[in-house]
């Protein structure tokens, strides 16, 4: 469950990040301030993904591994049917990039999980 429901943030916040702040990051299109601001977005959403999945998961590695995953299977996918706008050094890196914001979100919940235990007494 807290896979599915952080790959759902993960969704909300890269639209947010990328269609909503910016109108897209396209390397080559895009200006370089919604290359910076666009990108740096996206790892802020991707380190609140990794910090929600990590909570609701009790802090288990499954859930941001399968979230890891299904980066890595869309990335293989619009490569692959030619869906990108990008140069595919740059979707790759991205998703990279995505990947370790994920990660670094999980680090964060699980080095202050101890200070973040919700209390109902």
């Amino acid at each position: 469950m807290a896979a599915i429901i952080g790959e759902i943030v993960l969704v909300l916040l890269t639209t947010v990040a990328q269609e909503i702040l910016v109108d897209g990051v396209h390397f080559g299109i895009s200006s370089n301030k919604d290359l910076i601001i666009g990108g740096l977005a996206t790892l802020i959403a991707g380190i609140l993904t990794g910090f929600v999945t990590s909570f609701l998961g009790g802090g288990s590695k499954w859930p941001v591994s399968i979230i890891s995953f299904l980066i890595v299977l869309e990335t293989f996918l619009l490569i692959y049917f030619q869906k990108i706008n990008n140069p595919v050094w740059f979707s790759i890196l991205s998703s990279l990039s995505l990947i370790a914001s994920v990660w670094v979100g999980f680090y964060i919940h699980n080095k202050n999980k101890n200070r973040l235990k919700i209390r109902f007494s």
